[in-house]
């Protein structure tokens, strides 16, 4: 996964995408058991799904991204890890941000991310905040509103 999000982020679409293709190989090999270390994170394909959108995003293909990241969220159990699960979330809303579906993006975001502290969360609502901004400014209807539930979340989490 390293190997493919270093060739997604360096503008190598082919090789991006064979190494994608092997690192879901290497998750449905089930020859070898997980080693606890690869399980840190949580469920092996939920984490792999979740670096696989993050490739695909950083290829602009947003509409691949966000299945990958809708599959690393319902492969996590609900209630565990949340601060993945809000970093995921966080993630498909920046891919569906980038299909022009704006209100979908980050509404749902913005509500879980106020029950999960975190410096990492922080960032994710201050990025959308600073999204929803922009996105007033164009005129989106709903961006003035998101980016108040922003600005409050980050007031009260100061």
């Amino acid at each position: 996964m390293t190997c493919a999000r270093a060739y997604g982020a360096g503008g190598q679409g082919a090789k991006a995408a064979r190494a994608l293709l092997a690192a879901e190989d290497a998750v449905t090999d089930t020859r070898d058991p997980v080693p606890a270390y690869a399980a840190a994170s949580g469920p092996v394909a939920a984490t792999v799904a979740s670096h696989m959108g993050k490739t695909l995003t950083a290829m602009k293909d947003h509409t691949a991204a966000e299945r990958h990241y809708r599959r690393a969220l319902t492969g996590r159990a609900p209630g565990t890890y949340r601060l993945k699960h809000g970093l995921t979330m966080a993630n498909l809303g920046r891919s569906v941000a980038g299909q022009h579906r704006y209100e979908e993006a980050v509404g749902p975001i913005v509500g879980f991310m106020a029950r999960v502290v975190s410096d990492r969360n922080r960032q994710a609502v201050k990025e959308i905040q600073a999204a929803a901004g922009r996105y007033r400014k164009r005129g989106v209807a709903g961006a003035g509103s998101l980016k108040q539930r922003a600005t409050e979340l980050l007031r009260n989490k100061a």
